[in-house]
This record gives structure tokens, C-alpha cells and sequence, in this order.
């Protein structure tokens, strides 16, 4: 073998090389980085056999090797390296994590260790032990040459095996207890994890708002927890089945993504038909070593209905304070037009040419007459007077009010009205002008010949102590566009030519009043069916 350092190698003609000898290469690149801070340069080797071969073509000063490895560990590396004349001279640092007792020391002291140093964490000890190491072994000298080699005590082959596979098993029992305890402390924390998972998973499967989990686009949903699948109506397997959200038809963005930094509005529609608008906000989280987007929403449908009362709320305001000025600038000349022409129509007579532009202009003042006073009835404020009434009455009365207008288009009236209904708290003649303003509509629309269906039912939704009456008006019309459904009870929305966009808007202000509700739709076999809904406390 080469020696690694001649005896006229002087300090001052190279930087001092270290030979690192560890299985790990993290602690490899640990001390080559330390040294380097010291202008040692390092060499690395995995184990005693590759350490031997490193030193036939290095110049190596010092050796750092751990105690336990493969192949050849740091008590068989040291016991060769001594025992060889050529570098039994070169300092060797045993740097190992294990414990040291007296007979690790003993050991080590046998053949010829130098320095038994542990891996406290603290990289600067072992520095330390190597500069003093280079100081006395190469800088005592005048000359700058290493000091000769202090004869280790010999052991002889028997001897150093027997006490070696001794310390080797010791060492590794250490290992296996070691490795029991990591066991049970591994153990100990995936039983922690899996409490941990449990308790997220309840958190998330009882929390008072909806949530979502999704993939890391935000396009596939994966999860849903008990309060979303309440919400909308679907079982959980169906959710996930469908991949994505049931979006509503009227979201602006039905293939709406989700991304991390999402917050904003949706709609979505529930397995029962209904509408329900979220406000929702989205993070990227760590799930099982995925990246998952939640997604966090809360319901703000019922916020929504609120907002549009407050909104039709103010402008019906605006429109009370625009019909007073109607009123006073626009009614009394008017009353004065229709007079004059009223009559020039009984001067003239029939025989006149122009009698029929007469009669045109008079039914035009009519019909702004009526424009008045629907404005004037939706611009005040008047509360209801309460009291207990039959709706059966309202309605039968409401029919005998426009029966002759039934008899001229011969429509057939199909009344279904059930005689037990309990007494509803109103005001008769406010819901009966709702009741005329729909039955209206539903004569214009049906055709000569056609029929409409009047039904009156009740129901308890809620509980026995809850009872909502129903009042079912239904055309053989046309009907009417989803298009125009959307904003069916807007002021001025109509779809008559001389209609005032005016009657649905009122009778929706008056049902709102007794805290009940007026829907419209279309009816599968054609018409138009509007339900009036009254929900009683016993």
C-alpha cells in the first residue's frame, strides 16, 4: 500500500485532506461542508473497504469514521490503518451517535483510536478535536513533519474478534431496542393520527355550513359532508357519482372552477327542484399527502329573497312618491279630456265618420285611468285589516264578479274547493283584488271554448300545528316564457299589449303583507298556473 504521507510532506504544500468514512450519505455532505469552512478538504467513503481503497490513491492526514457500518465498520478500519506501518501515524477519530461505556473505550484504546468523539448535534466539537489533532501530529515538529506513531497496545486476532463481536452485539441490541421503542412511539403516533383523522372528520362531517372538497383543479368533487347533502336533497354517493356540483341553469358560469383563491357566488339546484344560491370561499389544503381545494359555503338564499324585497320595498317607495305627482298633474286634465270627448261622442251620434276615432280616444283615457289607479294602489302603504275569512268565499265571489266576462268566451270554470279549510287570518278585500288581478289574467289568456281549473286544498308541511292553504288558479292558455318568468313580479313586466305590467306586482306586495307567497309557472299540457300559498298557526 501507498503511504498516504511521506515523512518530508510539510503542512505548508497542501491543505490537510480528511478522510470521511459513514453509511450516511446526509452526514457525508454534512462534514465535507464543515471542513470546507476550514480549508480541509474531504474525501468520502461508505464503509472500512471503501476507506482502504480511497487511502492507495489519497493523500489523506486524518481519518473521521463512524463506529457501525457495513462491510467493514470503524473498529476494523482503525485495527487495519494501525496496524499498517505506512499509516499507523495518521490521527483516527472514532464519530459515532452510539452510547460509549468503558469497554467501547477500552476497545478503542487497544487499537489505537485516538479520539472517541459523539454526534451531539453540534458539529463544532469534532472540528475542534480534529485541529487539535493536526496541530500536535504535524505542527510540533520543527520541520512541519508528522509525529511518529505511538505503538497501540497489541491485541492479538482472537482477542480483538471476541471483543469486537461482543461490543457488535451489544450494539446491536441497543439497535433492536431502539427499534422496539421507535415502534411504539410509531405506534403511539399513528394511533394519535388516527384519533386526529377521526376528530377532523367529525368536525367536518358536523359542521353547521356546507363543505365541499374538491381535487387540486377545483373541477372534481370528492367529498361532501352531512350538512350539503341535507341541503340539497341528494345522497352521498350520488353527489360524488355526478363528479361535479348540480349547478342551476341560471348560473351565469355552469362549468364554474373552483381555484384555490376562489370567493364568490353560485347557484346550484337541489334534487327537489329548488334554487339555492351560495356564497363560498376556497383554499388549498394537504389531504393525505394530495392537494385538495375546500371549498366553504354558506346559504344565502333566503338573504337573497330579502334583498329583493328590500329592493321592489324601495321602489315602490320611489313609485308612491312619483304617483302622488301623477295624481295631481296628470288626473284632474285628464278627467276633463274624457269629458269633452264624451261629448262630442253623444253630439255627433253614430252616424258621424269619425265616431269610432272618438270612442278609440276615450278608451285610451280609460286605460290611463287605470294606469293611475294601479299605480296609486301599489304606492300606498295602507296595512291590511285583519280578520278571519274563508278563502272559498273570496273566491266564489271574486268568480261571480267576472261571470259575465266567463259567459261572453264561454269558458268553462272547473272549481275544486275543498269545504273543511280552516279560516285564514286577512284582509278579504286586499286578496280578493289579488284573486280578480290572477282570474283576470286567466281569461285574457284562454282561448274561446277553453277551461280554468280553480282548486283550494290545505296541507300541514311542517308539523300538525302548521297548515298551509293552497289557492291553484290554472289557464288552457298559451302560456308564458321562461324568459319572462324569471321577473314575473317586476313593476311595468307584462305580456298583454294593453296590459299595465302593474296587477302581479301588487297582488306579490299584498300576499307578502300576510306573510304568504304567489308563484307562477308553466303547466306541462300548456297554460299557465299561478298558486297562492297562506301558511296558518293553530
Amino acid at each position: 500500500m501507498k503511504n498516504p504521507i511521506e515523512p518530508s510532506t510539510k503542512v505548508a504544500e497542501s491543505p490537510m485532506v480528511i478522510l470521511i468514512v459513514d453509511d450516511i450519505p446526509e452526514n457525508l455532505i454534512l462534514l465535507e461542508d464543515v471542513f470546507d469552512e476550514h480549508n480541509l478538504r474531504s474525501v468520502c467513503a461508505a464503509n472500512g473497504v471503501e476507506a482502504l481503497k480511497m487511502m492507495e490513491h489519497e493523500n489523506v492526514h486524518i481519518i473521521v469514521s463512524d463506529a457501525m457500518m457495513p462491510k467493514m465498520d470503524g473498529f476494523q478500519l482503525c485495527k487495519i490503518v494501525k496496524n499498517n506501518p505506512a499509516t499507523a501515524a495518521i490521527p483516527f477519530i472514532i464519530y459515532t451517535s452510539d452510547y460509549i461505556d468503558e469497554e467501547d473505550k477500552d476497545l478503542a484504546k487497544n487499537i489505537g483510536v485516538d479520539k472517541y468523539v459523539l454526534k451531539s448535534g453540534n458539529s463544532q466539537d469534532l472540528v475542534d478535536v480534529v485541529l487539535q489533532l493536526i496541530q500536535k501530529t504535524y505542527r510540533d515538529s520543527s520541520r512541519g513533519e508528522r509525529q511518529p506513531a505511538t505503538e497501540p497496545t497489541s491485541l492479538d486476532e482472537y482477542t480483538f474478534i471476541e471483543r469486537h463481536d461482543k461490543i457488535l452485539i451489544k450494539k446491536l441490541e441497543e439497535k433492536m431496542m431502539n427499534l422496539e421503542e421507535y415502534s411504539l412511539q410509531l405506534l403511539h403516533k399513528n394511533d394519535e393520527l388516527h384519533r386526529s383523522e377521526l376528530r377532523y372528520r367529525l368536525l367536518f362531517e358536523h359542521a353547521s355550513i356546507p363543505i365541499f372538497v374538491l381535487d387540486a383543479n377545483g373541477e372534481e368533487l370528492l367529498d361532501v359532508n352531512t350538512e350539503a347533502v341535507n341541503l340539497l336533497g341528494y345522497q352521498h354517493d350520488e353527489l360524488l357519482a355526478m363528479k361535479t356540483l348540480p349547478f342551476a341553469e341560471s348560473d351565469i358560469q355552469p362549468a364554474l372552477i373552483f381555484e384555490q383563491d376562489f370567493s364568490g357566488e353560485f347557484t346550484v339546484t337541489s334534487k327537489d327542484g329548488k334554487i339555492i344560491c351560495f356564497e363560498a370561499t376556497a383554499s388549498l389544503i394537504d389531504f393525505d399527502k394530495e392537494k385538495r381545494i375546500l371549498l366553504i359555503a354558506h346559504d344565502v338564499t333566503e338573504k337573497k329573497v330579502m334583498l329583493e324585497k328590500i329592493f321592489q320595498t324601495e321602489k315602490l317607495s320611489l313609485l308612491g312618491t312619483v304617483a302622488a305627482g301623477i295624481a295631481h298633474e296628470v288626473r284632474n286634465p285628464l278627467a276633463g279630456v274624457k269629458l269633452n270627448l264624451q261629448f262630442l261622442e253623444q253630439k255627433y251620434g253614430e252616424a258621424h265618420p269619425d265616431i269610432e276615432t272618438l270612442r278609440l280616444a276615450i278608451e285610451g283615457t280609460k286605460h290611463i285611468e287605470k294606469v293611475i289607479e294601479n299605480t296609486l294602489n301599489i304606492a300606498r302603504t295602507t296595512a291590511p285589516e285583519i280578520h278571519y275569512d274563508m278563502i272559498n268565499d273570496v273566491l266564489t265571489q271574486s268568480l261571480n264578479l267576472l261571470m259575465l266576462t266567463i259567459h261572453k268566451k264561454r269558458i268553462t270554470i272547473e272549481s275544486n274547493l275543498t269545504s273543511d279549510l280552516p279560516h285564514i287570518k286577512m284582509d278579504s278585500k286586499q286578496i280578493m283584488q289579488v284573486v280578480l288581478n290572477i282570474l283576470r289574467n286567466a281569461i285574457e289568456a284562454t282561448p274561446e271554448n277553453g277551461i280554468i281549473v280553480i282548486n283550494s286544498n290545505f296541507e300541514h308541511p311542517y308539523d300538525i300545528h302548521t297548515s298551509r292553504i293552497i289557492v291553484t288558479i290554472r289557464d288552457s292558455g298559451a302560456g308564458i316564457s321562461a324568459e319572462y318568468l324569471k321577473n314575473a313580479f317586476e313593476l311595468f313586466r307584462t305580456t298583454k299589449n294593453a296590459g299595465t305590467g302593474l296587477g302581479l306586482a301588487l297582488s306579490k306586495r299584498i300576499m307578502n303583507q300576510h306573510n304568504g307567497e304567489i308563484k307562477i309557472g308553466p303547466v306541462p299540457e300548456g297554460g299557465t298556473e299561478v298558486q297562492l300559498l297562506f301558511l296558518q298557526k293553530q
